[in-house]
């Protein structure tokens, strides 16, 4: 027997056997590629259709024309042999956009078919990738600022919301916000007490009291100044001048806004006022049985420190109607390369049986909180730099969403795949 020949025809089976896994491997390799390569074409252009179909409607546009177009701009023509592009519009319940706004749901699916090169060896002949994208339309609405919270903190470092002293925090109807995203974000410790239905923070909290808090989330996403300077209440001209008639200041007629400097105990009757104490401060002790009702006052230096010291029964209330409806107070936003600055303050002291009502809204302002004798006291939203409290007086908070301040919020689109 020759022995040689032997082990040359094993050879020639293993070179055989070998040639084979490699056309094998370069085919899985080619055709895996290919199908890879589609695939990540077709989730691209299905998400680029959705968008296109979302935006549409948003538009007033024919969605399912829209979102072929953008599929066949991205080279899927639904010709039902290479490809099929489906697209489907599902009306979304209520709650599911913000504020009980309108909205779609937009879902494009692409089947894609790709020939297989070598696949055909194994009876393969195309291989076929199925992607699907939803985009989430959702119609402008018009509501409260950062809402579902009574209290906002929107500094981005330090302790955005710090109970200190010994009051005790009451805060219903709305939670508490701190987009501080250093710690501790929001703090309390000692014989403070803090009940409220949430506390939503951007860094760490600390707190190190008695609280009764139904929610605590940590690692929110930041609120950046762009995010929200568009639906803050609009800067007034205050190009009118408030006149005292017996013992009630009155707003200048057909102006925007009425200059009035704040002295003393004041009542001041319905109209957009406009504070230019500069840079106070304002130590005013309210007697009288009403402050203003239907009133908004908008603080007008860059830098003040106002404190407004209550007894007896003071009533201060917003408008219902208008442009300011819900504004009790607001300041401009002092802002430096984009960052907002904190230059202002402001002390909201309690007082006895009365009511404030209407959203303070002064993001560049420290708000320190004194206590009230009445659990209706402040039927508020604060909307500030800082919100910590003083004294030791319990603090009462009641958020109504339909008596803050109401903002036209955008359209608000998203991929949600």
């Amino acid at each position: 027997m020759n022995t040689a020949s032997l082990e040359r025809g094993q050879a020639l089976v293993l070179i055989v056997f070998a040639i084979v896994a490699l056309v094998g491997l370069t085919g899985l390799a080619v055709d895996g590629g290919m199908a890879y390569s589609d695939r990540r074409n077709a989730q691209n252009a299905a998400d680029t259709a959705a968008l296109a179909g979302a935006l549409a409607d948003l538009r007033g546009r024919d969605v399912v024309v829209a979102a072929h177009a953008a599929a066949l701009n991205e080279g899927f023509t639904n010709d039902s042999i290479g490809n099929t592009v489906t697209v489907s519009i599902d009306e979304l319940p209520t709650g599911e956009c913000p504020a009980m706004a309108l909205g779609k749901d937009i879902t494009v699916q692409i089947t894609s078919h790709t020939p297989a090169y070598f696949a055909p060896v194994l009876g393969v002949r195309q291989l076929t990738n199925t992607v699907r994208a939803t985009a989430r339309a959702c119609e402008p609405y018009k509501g409260p600022l950062f809402p579902g919270n009574a209290i906002i903190a929107l500094a981005r470092g330090g302790i955005g919301f710090d109970a200190a002293g010994t009051p005790g925090w009451s805060v219903i109807g709305g939670g508490i916000f701190s987009n501080s995203g250093e710690p501790p974000s929001a703090r309390c410790k000692g014989a403070t007490d803090i009940s409220a239905p949430s506390l939503t923070t951007v860094g760490q909290p600390n707190m190190k009291c008695h609280t009764v808090i139904q929610q605590t989330s940590t690692g929110a996403a930041p609120w950046q100044y762009d995010d929200y300077k568009a639906l803050l209440p609009r800067e007034p001209d205050c190009d009118g001048t408030a006149k005292k008639i017996g013992n009630v200041w009155v707003a200048q007629k057909g102006a925007d806004g009425s200059d009035v400097a704040l002295s003393g105990d004041m009542n001041f009757g319905p109209g957009l006022f406009c504070v230019t104490n500069s840079p106070g401060p304002y130590h005013g002790h309210i007697d009288d049985s009403s402050f203003g009702t239907g009133v908004t006052f908008y603080l007008k230096p860059a830098n003040f420190s106002i404190k407004f010291n209550g007894g007896g029964s003071i009533t201060a209330t917003a408008p219902t109607t208008g442009e300011y409806a819900g504004v009790l107070m607001f300041s401009k936003a002092q802002v430096v390369g984009g960052v907002l600055q904190q230059t202002q303050a402001i002390d909201l002291r309690g007082n006895g049986t009365g009511d404030v009502q209407g959203s303070v809204i002064v993001p560049s302002a420290n708000v320190t909180m004194f206590g009230n004798s009445n659990s209706n006291g402040y039927d508020t939203q604060i909307i500030a730099y800082h919100v910590d409290s003083g004294g030791n007086s319990d603090i009462h908070i009641n958020y109504h969403s339909d008596l803050a301040f109401q903002t036209s919020h955008p359209a608000w689109l998203t991929l949600l795949r």
